[in-house]
């Protein structure tokens, strides 16, 4: 796996700013000082047929994590999985990209058994709970899958 990472910040849309209010709800209390920025990190993964691939959500467990997935060619986000605080779950439509998991007591996404299909960009969109308030950083990476 081939990873590289640049780092900088992205202005909210409006669209992102229903989605924070929305991620917000689960954690009470939580105080968003500056909504204006949100960090955003790229990189690139390679993976090969039937092989695996472990895509980060960054270094430390974010209070909420959302991961979705959009098939090149298509503006198509499709949710993957997620965690409110109370556990990952995953959705049903993960298994077209192989078998997927969060491990325990993390933010990662494990793609096993990849198939073709699961080339495309995964993002992850995880909400941190700081001291000095919230912390958003949208986690993009494009995964190339190759024939073995």
């Amino acid at each position: 796996m081939n990873l590289q990472g640049t780092t900088g910040s992205l202005r909210m849309t409006p669209y992102f700013c229903l989605l924070l209010c929305w991620l917000v709800l689960p954690l009470q209390g939580l105080e968003i000082l500056d909504p204006e920025e949100v960090e955003y990190i790229r990189s690139h993964a390679t993976a090969t047929v039937g092989g695996s691939v472990t895509l980060d959500c960054g270094s430390t467990m974010p209070n909420i994590f959302i991961w979705g997935f959009t098939k090149p060619g298509t503006d198509n986000n499709v949710a993957l999985a997620y965690n409110y605080g109370q556990g990952p779950k995953l959705q049903s439509q993960t298994s077209s990209l192989g078998r997927m998991q969060v491990p325990v007591n993390t933010s990662a996404l494990v793609i096993e058994e990849l198939q073709r299909d699961a080339a495309g960009m995964y993002t992850c969109q995880a909400l941190f709970d700081t001291d000095e308030g919230a912390r958003i950083t949208f986690y993009f990476t494009r995964l190339d899958v190759e024939d073995d």
